[in-house]
C-alpha cells in the first residue's frame, strides 16, 4: 500500500516538474523576445534550445546508467 502511494506521488512530482519546465521554457522565450533585439533573438532562441537538448540527452543518459546499474551492484553482491 505504502509503495502504491510512494508511486503515485512520484508520477505526480514527475508531472509538476515537466509543467513547470514547460513554463519556465516558454518563459525565456518571451524574455528573449522582450529584452532582445529582433536581430538576435533567433540566436539566442537557438541556443537555448541546443542546451535544452544538450541537458535532455544528458539526463537521458544518466536515466539509463542509473536503470543498467542497481541490477549489476545486486548481482555482484550476491556473488560475494
Amino acid at each position: 500500500m505504502l509503495e502504491a502511494v510512494r508511486k503515485a506521488l512520484i508520477v505526480l512530482t514527475i508531472i509538476v516538474l515537466a509543467v513547470a519546465v514547460f513554463g519556465l521554457y516558454f518563459s525565456l522565450n518571451a524574455v528573449i523576445d522582450v529584452f532582445i533585439g529582433y536581430k538576435y533573438a533567433p540566436i539566442y532562441k537557438a541556443l537555448m534550445n541546443l542546451s535544452v537538448v544538450i541537458l535532455a540527452i544528458y539526463v537521458l543518459k544518466l536515466l539509463l546508467e542509473y536503470e543498467h546499474s542497481p541490477k549489476d551492484s545486486e548481482s555482484s553482491s550476491g556473488k560475494e
